[in-house]
């Protein structure tokens, strides 16, 4: 319970810092944006495996979607399955290092793309959805891709003291009890 309030709290303050005009200043500037959001999120499942991606992807595709102009729920969909694919690689891939967090987040951007496209497709017209995925594509995933290696680093730091609530201490001194 303690870990599900701290990662509710820690998406709001990167959602604020994502919604923020200034954060904002990097769409304009070069296209897109690197989401932050998405990078948490690929991080806990990668973590804490597919139930924990499963449940935190859905809280915080909510969200997202409590502040994006986007249809309501596909937010909650698309960080769901996220959250449900990229844990799946908890148990599959044994390296936790930096390449290992880079093509996770890789892996998590490209289903985000692809459902993005789906309900574009949908509901809006093909020149604006060809333009959001040029957009997404070339820019949002080199940056979020190239931002989520010293996330990571951050994230791997922070999480046994925020996050983790079984702290185990192990002793690897060695000690010869004699008679």
């Amino acid at each position: 319970m303690k870990r599900a309030i701290t990662v509710i709290i820690s998406s709001l303050i990167l959602l604020i810092i994502q919604s923020s005009p200034a954060y904002d200043l990097i769409r304009i500037t070069l296209g897109a944006k690197p989401d932050l959001l998405l990078i948490f999120l690929v991080f806990l499942s990668f973590r804490y495996g597919s139930f924990e991606g499963i449940i935190y992807g859905f809280l915080i595709g909510i969200m997202q979607d409590i502040v994006s102009s986007s249809t309501f729920g596909s937010y909650a969909i698309i960080f769901l399955n996220i959250g449900l694919v990229v844990g799946f690689f908890n148990s599959r891939i044994f390296i936790k290092q930096i390449a290992a967090g880079i093509f996770v987040t890789l892996v998590g951007y490209l289903i985000k793309i692809i459902a993005l496209f789906f309900v574009m497709a949908i509901y809006a017209d093909l020149s604006s959805v060809a333009v959001l995925m040029r957009s997404e594509l070339f820019v949002g995933l080199p940056l979020t891709v190239i931002v989520s290696s010293p996330l990571f680093i951050l994230f791997e730091k922070i999480a046994p003291i925020v996050y983790d609530k079984n702290k185990i201490h192990v002793d690897d001194s060695t000690k010869t009890y004699e008679d």
